[in-house]
């Protein structure tokens, strides 16, 4: 009876693990996020003459099948924010609802800026921006010190795609560095 248990136990937790992430606790029992992701979206402001915004974005994910519904409402931005090269900043996916943006990491919060950042990928600056606009920097600060104030983030808790997966994203051109840094000596 009581290995029953435990195996009844273990895979409710596996069941946690695979709906809300590894750091589900937090996500079950606090309601928040296990921290923020840094994107680009690899591409210029604009693709074959459409403006890159969350509605393209939208699109994209659902074709390769990011999709997510609550209410009647389907998401296929596996993104939570997407800032535009004015700074603008459009809201993707709810926060409480899991991302599609890192694999094993979609518990956390999901930020992506337009443009490509990448100076492989993108080395001679093609696709513009090649490096994130100071409109863009600027409010992703903004939103950064909401976010960390909201669910009492760390600078630590803010990493780029790059440093929790095999990808270049946000690209060796996004200051992650600078941008912790600052976010550390905020008022």
């Amino acid at each position: 009876m009581v290995l029953l248990i435990v195996a009844l136990i273990l895979v409710a937790i596996g069941g946690l693990t695979i709906r809300l992430g590894p750091r589900w606790p937090r996500r079950l029992l606090f309601r928040a996020p296990a921290g923020i992701i840094i994107h680009h979206t690899a591409t210029g402001s604009t693709v074959e003459g459409e403006v890159v915004d969350v509605s393209t974005i939208d699109r994209w994910h659902e074709q390769r099948g990011f999709s997510a519904e609550y209410r009647g409402h389907v998401y296929h931005v596996g993104y939570h924010y997407v800032i535009l090269p004015d700074g603008t900043v459009q809201q993707g996916r709810p926060e409480w609802m899991i991302g599609a943006h890192t694999s094993g990491f979609n518990d956390h919060l999901g930020i992506c800026l337009v443009g490509n950042f990448d100076s492989r990928a993108n080395p001679n600056h093609a696709q513009q921006p090649a490096v994130p606009t100071e409109a863009q920097m600027d409010a992703l600060y903004e939103l950064l010190e909401k976010l960390m104030a909201k669910y009492r983030f760390e600078p630590e808790d803010i990493r780029g795609h790059n440093e929790l997966g095999c990808t270049a994203c946000p690209g060796d051109r996004f200051p992650i560095e600078e941008l912790r840094e600052k976010l550390r000596t905020r008022n």
